[in-house]
């Protein structure tokens, strides 16, 4: 049976004028699933997680969280929470 995706990631691009941070990334977290983001500094991860948290837009790809735009706050914000490790 199928899982419907909790976040999606498709061809998701970042960029910082001529400098891609994110570059056709794609993947998705199914519910109850623990997933994480490991890079070196520069790798795209913290642009990545702006960009599902609506605090940064993106040039190309499409992210849906439950099935929502982040864009979409009344609906993603009270199901979502990200706590970064320091």
């Amino acid at each position: 049976m199928p899982v419907n995706p909790v976040i999606e990631v498709d061809q998701l691009n970042v960029t910082y004028g001529e400098f891609h941070a994110v570059k056709d990334f794609s993947f998705r977290v199914a519910g109850g699933e623990l997933y994480a983001l490991l890079g070196t500094n520069g790798a795209g991860k913290t642009s990545t997680l702006e960009v599902i948290e609506d605090h940064r837009t993106s040039p190309a790809g499409a992210v849906r969280v439950y099935g929502k735009s982040p864009t979409d706050r009344r609906a993603v914000r009270p199901r979502m929470e990200i706590v970064p490790s320091r």
